[in-house]
């Protein structure tokens, strides 16, 4: 027998101010200690560790004396591959030993652990950052990226040269923080950090609205979509950088042109936002405006500035836009394989990067923040255990005990074992301990940090590269790890042309329904020319027409059908060339077959089980599914508490599910109702 409680569910509106009281649980308290909410608060708290960051810490002394702080670029086990044995800095290649991109970055960290734990040598530590950006600055408020060991500035290379650009921001951010952190401690410095940034401001406000630089208000036409033409590189993930700069200063400066330069970028950001909870891109916000298909992890920004942003300047539009973003895409990466690396716009597993972790886990707890709605705050949490080993390799990412963050997970391989990069350079390090100190400061997100998987039933990826023969012609296989304006699955897409067909085999694991999409190349040229012919287990042919681009080629994500029912077991898709062309090539990068309801399970210490669903379908609805109770605490009985979210994260419904536990049973069949395109939270012990 199953019984059911069922709670009412205040309003979110009811709760913010008591949800948002607590978000900086972990600040210092006055009088010097940290105020600890829970054991799992304690904990995360005491994983902060700085001495890594410290170790990479070195100096340059110039001919004249002049001593130039900088942390390196890379650091490296000395014997390759094993984490146990000394440490030894690596410089980047024709690139320089240090750069504003990180040193930026370790200042960041430093400032925000000051303010966590009121570490004085980390406001040193910052100084020295500082001394650092100074000597990397122009006059007119640019920044050179690239230190070589000579202490020369790299001047002409291509990640280097001085302009608006991602380390122009990054500079500007951390001299904003410092000068909102300093006003507390030191204002004579605090004005300093200010002269410093203002040439900065007064580039950005020209490249936003002066005659012949600005772009502001204009738009460009990309594959038939509207996109704002006024963003730093043309993209929102640097523009996100510069909005916290702007919004970290002005919380120290409240000033009417930062406020509208803040508008100005946002509203481009929010911009940015494509597709639906069951459309490529999943609601996610694109980065960059060359590619309308192709999203990457590493400085995935949007939801953190623009939930910050609309936090400070009280502007609900922003905070919506973060909101359909975790609710949507970062619901889908959590409750499928935890993270994608990127979309490509087939969802890939390789290659995952801390920067990557940081700013989607960053980003829902500053949600949290904005709209007190606790379930971003367990999000935040279940994304940030990507540093204890909750992801793809099951390795943790992060160590406390030395402070090293290591770099990546590649895929496994012979070569490689599960993939982990041992590397500990200053980003992958800085985005770990910048993850902990923000975890940190979030009781409820430190309850999830230590999930790790269990379970999941996600999406089934088909490779196009995966026939081993032809079923008649000679259809292609082409490498490509970039196309110019996306990211092939697998390295590889297929091209075929008349005549050409081949077959693809896959298994699926339990009877479902599925929605079947196909990655494939969309093509300036008229309809009807070329085109693929999909036939499932040798049903009736789904013709894709592959032509109607406006102006270029570029890989599109798109349902061959609204739904499909697969049985248990093998099945196979067989592709065929469908067009009147006899001379043009169509290609195919990837089938996906997602379930209705996508669902992964986690495991914590002390019996803790945490699963999330997610649906890709527009009703309520509810599946049975059998739930692995063998991290389970020993009972006859099991209480799994489920919470349903709408597409808004709004808590529709919390039940108490007592299902009994038959002697000797390794599952128990739960009913998991999942709200339409919303997600479910299920936890128990």
């Amino acid at each position: 027998m199953i019984s059911t409680v069922r709670r009412w569910v205040l309003p979110a509106a009811a709760c913010a101010l008591i949800l948002v009281a607590a978000a900086f649980g972990a600040q210092a308290a006055e009088g010097g200690g940290i105020e600890y909410a829970s054991d799992a608060h304690r904990a995360v708290n005491e994983m902060v560790n700085l001495s890594h960051l410290d170790y990479l810490r070195d100096e340059i002394v110039r001919s004249d004396g002049t001593v130039i702080p900088i942390w390196w670029v890379y650091c490296e086990p000395s014997v390759s591959g094993d984490r146990s044995s000394k440490y030894k800095y690596v410089e980047a290649a024709s690139e320089g030993i240090s750069c504003v991109d990180d040193v930026a970055r370790a200042a960041l960290a430093y400032l925000a652990e000051y303010e966590r734990s009121g570490s004085e040598h980390a406001l040193d530590m910052a100084r020295d950052c500082f001394t650092f950006i100074e000597y990397m600055r122009t006059p007119e408020g640019h920044f050179y990226n690239f230190i070589l060991e000579s202490g020369a500035r790299n001047l002409k290379g291509a990640t280097s040269e001085k302009g608006v650009n991602w380390w122009t921001t990054r500079g500007m951010w951390a001299l904003a923080r410092g000068v909102r952190v300093f006003d507390k401690v030191d204002t004579e410095y605090a004005a300093r950090l200010e002269e410093l940034i203002e040439p900065s401001l007064e580039s950005i406000w020209e490249f936003l609205t002066a005659y012949e630089l600005s772009r502001y208000g204009e738009y460009k036409t990309l594959h038939g979509v509207k996109l704002p033409a006024w963003l730093v590189e043309d993209g929102s993930d640097a523009s996100g950088v510069l909005v916290k700069a702007l919004c970290e200063l002005y919380l120290a400066r409240p000033d009417e042109r930062t406020a509208e330069m803040v508008k100005m970028l946002a509203d481009g950001i929010a911009g940015f936002q494509m597709g639906t909870p069951d459309e490529f891109p999943f609601c996610a916000h694109l980065p960059w405006g060359e590619a309308l298909t192709n999203w990457h992890g590493w400085g995935s920004h949007q939801i953190k500035v623009l939930a910050m942003a609309g936090r400070i300047f009280e502007n609900q539009a922003w905070i919506v836009s973060a909101e359909r973003a975790a609710n949507s895409f970062v619901t889908h990466m959590l409750a499928s394989i935890g993270m994608f690396a990127h979309m490509g716009p087939t969802p890939l597993s390789y290659v995952q990067l801390s920067y990557g972790a940081q700013t989607i886990t960053t980003g829902l707890l500053e949600l949290y923040r904005a709209t007190g709605k606790e379930i971003y705050a367990v999000l935040g949490g279940i994304f940030g255990s990507w540093y204890t080993g909750n992801n793809v390799a099951d390795h943790p990412m992060y160590d406390p005990t030395t402070g090293r963050g290591w770099d990546g997970i590649d895929p496994p391989g012979p070569e490689r074992g599960i993939g982990l990069s041992f590397n500990a350079g200053a980003e992958s390090t800085i985005e770990a301990v910048t993850t902990m100190i923000e975890l940190a400061s979030v009781p409820k997100a430190c309850e999830y940090v230590n999930l790790a998987n269990r379970w999941k039933y996600a999406y089934r990826v088909v490779e196009a590269e995966s026939f081993d023969k032809p079923v008649s012609g000679r259809p292609r296989k082409i490498w490509a790890q970039w196309t110019g304006s996306n990211t092939p699955s697998g390295e590889f897409y297929v091209t075929a042309r008349s005549g050409d067909s081949f077959k693809l085999n896959f298994t699926i694991p339990e009877d479902d329904t599925y929605i079947p999409y196909a990655v494939f190349e969309r093509q300036p040229v008229a309809a009807g020319q070329v085109g693929m012919s999909f036939s499932i287990d040798g049903g009736e042919p789904i013709i894709v027409d592959m032509g109607g681009s406006p102006d270029t080629k570029y890989f599109v994500m798109e349902k061959l059908a609204p739904a499909l029912e697969l049985e248990a077991g093998r099945h196979s898709v067989t592709v065929k060339f469908a067009g009147s062309s006899r001379a043009q090539t169509a290609a195919l990068d990837a089938l996906v077959f997602q379930p209705m309801v996508e669902y992964r399970h986690m495991t914590g210490p002390d019996f803790q089980n945490v699963m999330i669903a997610r649906s890709f379908t527009g009703e309520s609805s509810a599946r049975g599914i059998d739930v692995d109770i063998r991290r389970s605490a020993p009972a006859s009985e099991i209480v799994f508490n489920v919470k349903c979210y709408n597409t808004t994260g709004d808590l529709v419904s919390d039940e108490n599910v007592t299902c009994p536990v038959p002697e000797g049973s390794e599952t128990v069949r739960l009913g998991l109702p999942v709200e339409a395109y919303g997600y479910t939270l299920v936890e128990w012990r």
